[in-house]
């Protein structure tokens, strides 16, 4: 029974310092449910905008929001549940651009379209995210990921491109929410937002460890009973 113990204590400090998730680069992702705001009128919007499986906001509660160098950036965890916040001023919340034959979503900074912060709720926690980016004339974007606790799953940062670019959760927890900032110097908007639902986490190693350790201590307890 000692070792028995010994062993579960470095499975559980194993877990300590695993991570939550392991979220990875997959430009090649597609989800079960796209938005493509093609319904939406243009414009800067007062509050929130719903789409089906997510709802689109500038920041989450417990974020910070400042401004660098024009463009809004956003520092710390989002608090739990997870709740998204508008800004008072429509001016610098988000709103809807047509661009290039459709309608695109964008952050907004004192009316500078496309400068400001983006962050997505999801109705369900997804296994993937992924978007097209409009309208670059330069600088990068930054991507966060964010479970349902509010804790970071990852954060990426790439230069920004017309292109599609998604993620993909290896293992670990599922993803409850994004948020977006670019420094893009004439501002970026973001159309297709993919994303799936209904998608089981992936266990760590460490909980089929801990598992395993389980069914280990049931049969030396077993064991013990039927030498006694």
């Amino acid at each position: 029974m000692k070792s028995i113990s010994k062993y579960l204590f470095l499975s559980l400090l194993l877990l300590a310092f695993n991570a939550s998730a392991v979220v990875v680069v997959n430009n090649s992702v597609a989800g079960s449910t796209t938005n493509d705001f093609n319904a939406l009128s243009t414009g800067s919007v007062a509050g929130f905008i719903s789409q089906s499986g997510a709802t689109y906001g500038e920041k989450f509660a417990g974020q910070t929001l400042s401004t660098a160098g024009g463009f809004d950036s956003l520092s710390g965890l989002p608090s739990t549940p997870l709740a998204l916040e508008a800004n008072a001023a429509v001016a610098d919340n988000i709103g809807i651009l047509f661009h290039s034959g459709s309608n695109t979503i964008y952050g907004d900074l004192g009316g500078a379209v496309g400068e400001g912060a983006l962050s997505i709720l999801f109705d369900v926690e997804t296994s993937i995210f992924g978007f097209d980016i409009v309208g670059v004339d330069g600088g990068d974007f930054t991507v966060d990921l964010f479970g349902t606790n509010g804790s970071l799953l990852g954060s990426f940062t790439q230069a920004a491109a017309n292109s599609f670019f998604g993620f993909e959760v290896a293992s670990g927890d599922l993803i409850a929410g994004v948020s977006i900032t670019n420094t893009d110097p004439a501002g970026i908007a973001y159309d297709n937002i993919t994303f799936n639902a209904n998608v089981a986490a992936v266990p760590e190693p460490s909980t089929y460890i801990l598992f395993l350790l389980g069914l280990m201590g049931v049969f030396a307890i077993r064991r013990r009973s039927i030498k006694s």
